[in-house]
């Protein structure tokens, strides 16, 4: 019987640290969503939405002088399906940037997560 005991007593203390380790942000995707400086009114990324698909940014700026594609940490989680395991950066050249979010996988869609005002931006992917 005190042997049970002690068993339980360990296993508490254990699931109490592992409790206590967890710490989660009141909103945990809004941290790479704020990122950057909203393009002013006149500029052609101010157009630019989040949510807007590939297609509708590519018709609205037209195509990029280069892009990237990127898996994030979420990629990496077993049996994760949900969004933003890999994100893609279009460059416009004296603009800024346009990164979008998917889920990777051949079927994925891309979304607008970020747009990225920078005039300095030199077109290429880094």
């Amino acid at each position: 019987m005190r042997r049970t005991g002690a068993g339980m007593l360990m296993v508490l203390l254990m699931l109490g640290g592992l409790a206590g380790c967890s710490h989660r942000s009141a909103e945990p995707n809004e941290a790479h969503k704020s990122a950057g400086t909203p393009p002013p009114p006149n500029s052609p990324l101010a157009k630019v939405t989040v949510g807007m698909s590939v297609r509708d940014v590519e018709a609205t700026l037209g195509p990029p002088n280069d892009e990237n594609a990127y898996v994030t940490g979420k990629a990496f989680i077993p049996w994760y399906f949900g969004p933003d395991r890999s994100r893609r950066a279009y460059f416009y050249k004296g603009l800024g940037r346009v990164v979008f979010e998917g889920s990777g996988g051949f079927s994925s869609t891309w979304h607008v997560s970020r747009v990225e005002y920078d005039p300095s931006e030199t077109g290429r992917a880094r």
